[in-house]
C-alpha cells in the first residue's frame, strides 16, 4: 500500500458515488491521493448494523473470502480484530465450516484457513465506522447522483438531485449492479458498454434464527449444494448474537419461498438434512427475506474505444457474479487494490491522472476474467444455466470432477483447491503437472 506520509496529491477533490463496500474501499484509497473525498449515497445510512434498501442482498448470509479479508485489513488496519470484538464468528475451514457439494460432503480435515462469517450490515457498518475516522473523507447520504459533467471529455463534476453540481477532479462509479449510471456515459457520447452475461436464475430466501438454549455442536457453518438437475441448496452460518443466519437457494423453478411453512419444507427437501434439523429446533427472529439474482454480468469497460478521463467504475459496477459464491466483495476489494497501485505509480512519477483508465482496466480485467472463468465451470455444471458455453467446457467439467475425487485422497490438493475458492491462490495452482497427471488418471478411469 502507498505510504500516506509520502504521497503526492493527484487532485483536490474526488467523489465516490455509492457508499456500499466497493465505494467505501475506493474512498479509503482515494484519501491517499486527494485532499478531500466525498462519498455520496441515495440511502439513509444507518448508525447501527441494519440492512438498507440500496443493498437488498445485505439481508442474506455473507462469508468474506480470505483474500477479501486480507485486502480489507490492508485498507483498514485493525478491522478484523474489531469485527471479532463485535461478535463475528471465526471458523476453521474443513472442521467447523463444512461443505457439501455435488459429489457429497468434502472430507473433514483442517484446511489451515480461518473463515469469518457475519451479517452484511455488521461488516458494512464496521467499515463505515473506520472510514468516518478518516479526516479526508466525508460521507453524504440521502443524496442521489444524477449524472456527470465534462470538459474536453474529462470529468469536471457530479450532478446530484436538486440541480447541484459538485466539482470533482476524479470520481469512482460504485453504483453497483443496477447499471443506472451507464446511461450517464451514453448521454455524453461514451459507450454503449458491451456485456457478457450468464442467465443463472438464482433466488434465495433468508432469515435469522436464535440457536436453541444449550446448543453445542462441533460444526458452526454449513454450505450445501446438490448435483444437477437438483439446484436446491442452502447455508447456515453461526453469526453474532448466538444466532444462525440461514439462506436457502435454488434456480429457476426450484427457488425457495418467503412463506414460513414453505421455507421449512424447502429446507427439509435438501439433499442432506442438517439445515432442516438445525432450524426446526430454533426460533426464527426475523421475517424471511427473498432476493433474486437472475443474471451474472460482466460489463466490458475494458473494450470501450473511448472512456472519459477522471471516472472509473469499481466492484459490482464492473462485474456482479452469483452471490451464492461469496466472491463479490473480494472482486471489489481487488479492484480497489488495483486502483491504489496505479494511483501510487502516478503519484510517484508525477504523471498525474491523464490516461489512467487504460492501465486500470487492464489490471481489473485480469482478475475479473480469472474469477469469471472459474465461475463458468460451476454455473454450467447446472444444465439450466443459459449463456455462451465455453468451447472447452466439457473438458473443464471433467477435470473438475476428477479434481473433486482427488481431494478425497490428498489433503494438500484439498487445501490448494480451497485456497483457490478463497481467492488466495490463482486457479493455475491446481494445474500443476503432478496434479494434472493424477486428475487425468481419475478422469480416464471414470470414462
Amino acid at each position: 500500500m502507498a505510504d500516506k506520509a509520502r504521497r503526492v496529491p493527484l487532485g483536490k477533490r474526488a467523489v465516490v458515488v455509492g457508499a456500499g463496500m466497493g465505494g467505501m474501499m475506493a474512498a479509503e484509497v482515494l484519501s491517499r491521493y486527494f485532499d478531500d473525498v466525498l462519498v455520496l449515497d441515495k440511502d439513509t445510512l444507518p448508525a447501527a448494523a441494519e440492512a438498507r434498501m440500496g443493498v437488498p442482498q445485505g439481508q442474506h448470509v455473507h462469508a468474506l473470502a480470505v483474500q477479501g479479508r486480507r485486502n480489507l485489513e490492508k485498507l483498514f488496519p485493525g478491522l478484523t480484530s474489531t469485527l471479532m470484538d463485535r461478535g463475528v464468528m471465526c471458523t476453521r475451514a474443513g472442521l467447523e465450516f463444512r461443505i457439501h457439494d455435488a459429489a457429497g460432503w468434502q472430507p473433514a480435515r483442517d484446511l489451515q484457513l480461518q473463515l469469518l462469517v457475519m451479517s452484511r450490515p455488521l461488516l458494512e457498518t464496521t467499515v463505515r465506522d473506520f472510514l468516518k475516522c478518516n479526516p479526508r473523507v466525508t460521507i453524504r447520504d440521502e443524496t442521489c447522483a444524477e449524472g456527470w459533467t465534462f470538459s474536453d471529455d474529462t470529468l469536471t463534476g457530479v450532478v446530484v438531485d436538486g440541480g447541484e453540481t459538485i466539482a470533482a477532479d476524479f470520481a469512482i462509479d460504485a453504483t453497483g449492479r443496477s447499471g443506472g449510471s451507464l446511461s450517464w456515459l451514453e448521454a455524453s457520447g461514451f459507450g454503449p458498454v458491451e456485456e457478457t452475461t450468464l442467465e443463472i436464475g438464482t433466488g434465495y430466501a433468508s432469515a435469522i434464527f436464535r440457536k436453541p438454549e444449550g446448543w453445542n455442536a462441533s460444526v458452526d457453518c454449513l454450505s450445501i449444494a446438490a448435483a444437477d438437475p437438483d439446484t436446491r441448496g442452502g447455508f447456515a452460518f453461526s453469526v453474532e448474537n448466538n444466532c444462525w443466519f440461514v439462506s436457502l437457494n435454488g434456480r429457476f423453478d426450484q427457488q425457495p419461498s418467503g412463506d414460513p411453512e414453505k421455507f421449512l419444507a424447502f429446507a427439509k427437501s435438501l439433499c442432506t438434512p442438517e439445515i432442516y434439523e438445525w432450524i426446526s429446533q430454533a426460533e426464527r427472529i426475523t421475517p424471511i427475506k427473498v432476493y433474486k439474482a437472475p443474471v451474472s454480468r460482466w460489463r466490458r469497460f475494458d473494450k470501450l474505444d473511448r472512456h472519459p478521463g477522471g471516472i472509473l467504475p469499481l466492484g459490482d459496477t464492473i462485474a456482479h457474479v452469483n452471490p451464492l459464491f461469496g466472491q463479490g466483495m473480494t472482486l471489489a476489494s481487488t479492484h480497489a487494490m488495483n486502483l491504489d497501485g496505479i494511483l501510487a505509480e502516478r503519484s510517484a512519477s508525477g504523471e498525474g491522472l491523464k490516461g489512467v483508465s487504460r492501465p486500470y482496466f487492464e489490471r481489473t480485467k485480469l482478475f475479473t476474467q480469472s474469477v469469471w472463468r472459474g465461475l463458468e465451470g460451476v454455473e454450467f455444471s447446472y444444465s439450466c444455466t443459459k449463456g455462451q458455453r465455453p468451447a472447452d467446457l466439457d473438458r473443464r467439467l471433467a477435470y473438475s470432477r476428477g479434481l473433486r475425487k482427488l481431494i478425497e485422497q490428498d489433503a494438500e490438493v484439498h487445501r490448494l483447491l480451497t485456497g483457490v475458492s478463497q481467492m488466495i491462490h490463482p486457479p493455475d495452482v491446481i494445474m500443476r503437472p503432478d496434479i494434472v497427471e493424477r486428475v487425468l488418471q481419475i478422469v480416464q478411469a471414470q470414462t
